[in-house]
């Protein structure tokens, strides 16, 4: 009996001061824990969101490579007071291309490709109307004139618009500027050289130079050789 209670007398257990460093040690452990997969939730999320952006990016190209090859050099009105479907600046182009098939119209349409927005909510637009004489010279609804000068203040405004003769489609986000520029010649005799701007009514450029400006980047240009139709 006398060696029992000794023993149990000289047990060994852990101090205040020892259970305290344990506790402060295991707290340091699961908040290193705790940020490393902070850090790894917030990389894989960084790097979702980019191939979503590249992804999209890639898509609005290739629709847009298709579009523009198959520009049509279009005119309307008669005589003298014919006005060339083709417009070229700088920050925003408009021009006839084919429509293509997830429309649900065939034939061509008049595009209108632009920045719109203020501040960080700028997105790229595409509208469009179908190319024909009695949609293009009927009256448009308010803020959907596709005469507006290129790049203007525009604001969206076709809850009464068809969405067969008119249609409009946000392609990307967070664009904070757009770049075209035009390579041919405008004048005869002066060789061919990119320009920011295509002024000629008769002829449309030889190429067509897309560049889409990110805060944080520049992608890589998209260049389409016109058919000259």
């Amino acid at each position: 009996m006398s060696y029992q209670r000794y023993a149990i007398s000289n047990a060994s257990g852990f101090t205040l001061l020892e259970l305290m460093i344990s506790l402060v040690l295991m707290s340091l452990i699961l908040m290193l824990l705790f940020s490393g997969l902070d850090l790894g939730s917030r990389s894989w999320q960084k790097s979702a969101e980019k191939a979503e952006r590249m992804s999209g990016e890639q898509l609005t190209f290739d629709y847009l490579r298709r579009t523009l090859s198959g520009m049509f050099n279009k005119q309307l009105g008669e005589g003298g007071d014919r006005e060339s479907l083709f417009s070229g600046t700088h920050h925003a182009l408009r021009w006839v291309g084919p429509t293509a098939s997830q429309a649900g119209v065939g034939g061509a349409s008049l595009f209108r490709l632009e920045l719109v927005g203020d501040g960080e909510e700028k997105h790229l637009l595409l509208r469009r109307w179908l190319y024909h004489p009695e949609i293009l010279e009927q009256a448009p609804a308010e803020g959907n004139d596709w005469r507006d000068p290129l790049g203007g203040d525009w604001r969206s405004d076709n809850e009464q618009v068809s969405g067969l003769p008119y249609s409009e489609h946000q392609l990307l986000s967070g664009v904070i500027d757009i770049e075209l520029d035009y390579y041919g010649s405008q004048q005869r005799g002066i060789p061919a050289e990119w320009q920011t701007e295509w002024k000629v009514l008769k002829k449309l450029p030889r190429l067509i130079r897309l560049r889409l400006h990110y805060p944080d980047r520049i992608t890589p240009s998209l260049v389409v050789a016109m058919t000259g139709r």
